[in-house]
C-alpha cells in the first residue's frame, strides 16, 4: 500500500466569504464536519472536485433538501481541504476518508471508482 501525505488546510467555517478567501480554484478533496455537543468535529461529508472552491460554494448556496444542505442549515459546520493533482490520488483519498469516517451524507455508490488503497494522514 502506498503512502500519501495530505497537506490539509483548515478547519474553516462553511461560509461563502471564507471559502472565497481561503480556497483556490483547484482540484482536490474536502471534508465537511459538524461540531458535536462535546466540541469535537465529526465528518458528515467527504467530497472531491475539479474546483474545490466552486463545489463548496455550491453546497453553501444550495436550496435543495440534500443531507449536506440540511446539515449546513442545522448546525455549526467546518470544512477542511487539500489540493491533489491526479484523479488516482483524489479517488484513493476520498475512498480512504469514506472508509474511516462513513459520513452520513455520502452514498458509497457516489464515490469515485476504487483504486489502489492508500495510507494517508487524516488530520
Amino acid at each position: 500500500m502506498r503512502k500519501l501525505h495530505i497537506e490539509w488546510q483548515g478547519y474553516f467555517p462553511v461560509e461563502g466569504k471564507v471559502i472565497r478567501s481561503k480556497v483556490d480554484d483547484r482540484a482536490g478533496i474536502y471534508k465537511i464536519s459538524k461540531k458535536q455537543k462535546d466540541g469535537s468535529l465529526k465528518p458528515v461529508y467527504v467530497g472531491h472536485a475539479d474546483s474545490i472552491k466552486m463545489r463548496l460554494l455550491e453546497h453553501v448556496t444550495s436550496t435543495d433538501d440534500s443531507c449536506v444542505t440540511m446539515e449546513l442549515r442545522d448546525g455549526d459546520c467546518q470544512f477542511r481541504f487539500a489540493y491533489l493533482y491526479t484523479r488516482e490520488d483524489i479517488a484513493a483519498v476520498v475512498n480512504a476518508l469514506y472508509a474511516r469516517y462513513t459520513p452520513k451524507c455520502n452514498i458509497k455508490e457516489g464515490l469515485p471508482a476504487e483504486t489502489e488503497g492508500v495510507e494517508i494522514n487524516y488530520n
